[in-house]
């Protein structure tokens, strides 16, 4: 491999862990030095830093938001509907305490 491109690899530790991961990559670089920017697009999706794949990670994220707002909502309920008082709700004084 060219000694430019080890250099350039040096400096992006991703790239030169995720040609360790995809060894096929030493051939590629070996015979054509100037496929860099392929390279670099396979190590987006190994990484998952595309658009499309922060689009579905976002999109999770979103949806485990919303589930976890029902399971607060449906907990919240069964709290309200057991009877048991809630802990904002005082109790009146008995009237001897009133009068004083």
């Amino acid at each position: 491999m060219r000694r430019e491109i080890l250099e350039y690899l040096n400096t992006r530790p991703d790239l030169k862990y995720y040609i360790r991961e995809k060894p096929e990559w030493y051939r590629k670089l070996s015979r054509n030095p100037f496929s860099v920017s392929e390279l670099e697009e396979g190590a987006k999706v190994f990484y998952g830093r595309t658009f499309g794949q922060r689009v579905d990670r976002f999109h999770q994220q979103v949806q485990n938001f919303g589930l976890l707002m029902e399971l607060i909502s449906v907990m919240g309920d069964e709290v309200k509907g057991s009877g048991a008082p809630v802990p904002n709700d005082f109790q009146p004084m008995p009237d001897s305490l009133n009068n004083g």
